[in-house]
């Protein structure tokens, strides 16, 4: 199976996160036991653990409207650590929401990096980007990082 594949794969939330500022726990968003993703203290985030296909993958949404960023990105869990699938970027630095995603088969990639060899951004850097402008807040925020890695459900137990 391919990253695409994934993505577009429905998810179900398991477990919603709440949203925070300030710095990140170090085991919001792991990579594996010694690695993780731990966010500047500026920034706004939350982490859901979802369900896709019986294994665990979790979401990071985050937003810091100083710098016009915002990050939707998708891990998957294989064993005890997770591969990052894809992010999805937005940098007032950089022209457009993009997507930075690897082509290859996801048995082939890498646990614990952040990008993976053979990723790719699309739309490439400096070509047409049908988003230009990004609008941060909580609700966007989410309405777009779900809409564009699928999750399209809850689990009973989880209150979005």
């Amino acid at each position: 199976m391919r990253p695409r594949d994934l993505i577009l794969k429905p998810k179900t939330v398991t477990k919603a996160g709440e949203w925070k500022t300030g710095k990140m726990a170090r085991t919001a968003f792991p990579l594996s036991r010694t690695r993780n993703i731990q966010l500047g203290v500026r920034w706004t985030w939350r982490v859901d653990i979802l369900d896709i296909d019986g294994v665990e993958g979790r979401l990071l949404t985050a937003f810091e409207p100083s710098k016009q960023g915002f990050l939707g990105w998708l891990s998957y869990q294989r064993g005890d650590s997770y591969i990052v699938i894809a992010r999805l970027e937005f940098h007032g630095s950089e022209p457009g929401l993009h997507c930075h995603a690897s082509c290859d088969d996801l048995g082939t990639l890498s646990v614990a990096i952040v990008k993976p060899p053979g990723t790719r951004r699309v739309p490439k850097y400096g070509t047409r980007h049908r988003r230009m402008t990004c609008e941060i807040t909580e609700q966007s925020a989410l309405v777009r990082s779900f809409g564009f890695f699928n999750v399209t459900g809850a689990s009973e137990d989880s209150m979005i």
